[in-house]
């Protein structure tokens, strides 16, 4: 680490804000639309080149999301316009790093500022390195995408939808059952 460098995160890249884009001008296309919750529909056109990466402007600030393709960077966003000597991967990661919701500011919805952020103090290995580190981030976040997927189609254990009487057999069940076992109990020791 000890060729990396400390420099402005606008030395590394330049944020832009985003394109607005009423839901009534929408016109249904292969492009993702990209809002500060992530993706708010489709277009027929494209702001953004691949890799888009957006940050939430407006609203939900701060939270990073890439798309590995074109895309439509609504005005909600600030999007990365240029990447200056750097891994756009290893930017996002780098982006997931910083609170940058910490630099919001307005009273009633929550506003970004790129002039802001631009001026953050960050640390970034040369540009061989980045690739190295945005390909391995990028392969283990893939692996537990896929492992959610697998585990979201995977048949519930009866101790994961079933550990309770009450969820098991309902309230009403579960009581009587509770009566019958404290009768057979006073039985005994009687």
């Amino acid at each position: 680490m000890d060729n990396w460098n400390t420099c402005l995160l606008g030395d590394v890249l330049t944020f832009q804000r985003g394109y607005d884009l009423p839901k009534t001008k929408m016109i249904d296309g292969k492009y993702p639309v990209v809002g500060s919750n992530g993706i708010i529909g489709y277009h027929n056109e494209y702001t953004t080149e691949s890799p888009s990466i957006t940050v939430g402007r407006s609203g939900n600030t701060g939270n990073p999301f890439i798309l590995y393709g074109r895309s439509w960077s609504h005005n909600t966003t600030l999007y990365v316009k240029e990447f200056k000597n750097s891994d756009p991967v290893f930017v996002y990661y780098l982006l997931k790093t910083l609170d940058l919701s910490n630099f919001a500011g307005g009273s009633a919805v929550p506003t970004l500022n790129r002039n802001h952020i631009h001026t953050l103090e960050v640390t970034v290995p040369p540009l061989k390195e980045q690739v190295e580190i945005g390909r391995t981030l990028r392969i283990l976040d893939d692996k537990v995408t896929n492992n959610t997927k697998i585990n979201h189609h995977l048949t519930p254990t009866m101790s994961e939808t079933d550990s309770s009487p009450d969820i098991r057999r309902g309230k009403r069940v579960s009581r009587r059952v509770a009566r019958r076992a404290d009768s057979c109990w006073l039985l005994k020791i009687a």
